[in-house]
């Protein structure tokens, strides 16, 4: 089993800074304007939100787990069976691909047969495609990289 962690850049920390500094900013503002009870509340459900989106940005790990490809955040949140995988396609944004577990711009979109497309960041790009690639050679590489160097 081969463990990768996610590449994090600066543009998604930025994202997750501002929505936690919105999250702070509306419990201070809430504090002025309603009940304690309705401010513990909306400072409990915001917390709670937070604290997913910053356990999601710092404990994501991506593993090839024999003919598995896993994404780990605690626990399984993506499972796909490599042979499955038809193309990768690398560069794209943060916002591409339908299930979104990269913390960073420029990472990969896994296709499978499925139709299940993942979008994912490795720090270790060409280490994880070469152990791909050894289990299911038949996986096409699409670079959209527009520095392909």
């Amino acid at each position: 089993m081969k463990m990768y962690t996610s590449k994090r850049d600066w543009i998604y920390g930025s994202l997750f800074l501002g929505i936690s500094l919105l999250f702070v900013c509306i419990v201070i503002a809430s504090y002025f304007d309603t009940p304690f009870s309705g401010w513990l509340v909306l400072s409990l459900i915001l917390l709670v939100v937070n604290s997913v989106l910053l356990i999601s940005f710092f404990f994501i790990k991506i593993r090839i787990d024999g003919e598995e490809l896993v994404v780990n955040v605690i626990f399984d949140i993506f499972r796909v069976n490599i042979f499955k995988i038809t193309k990768i396609r690398i560069g794209e944004t943060m916002w591409s691909g339908f299930n979104k577990c990269g913390t960073s711009v420029g990472g990969l979109i896994i296709f499978s047969k499925y139709k299940n497309d993942l979008y994912i960041t490795p720090k270790n790009l060409d280490e994880f495609l070469k152990e791909l690639l050894e289990i299911n050679s038949h996986i096409v590489i699409d670079d959209v990289r527009k520095d392909k160097g």
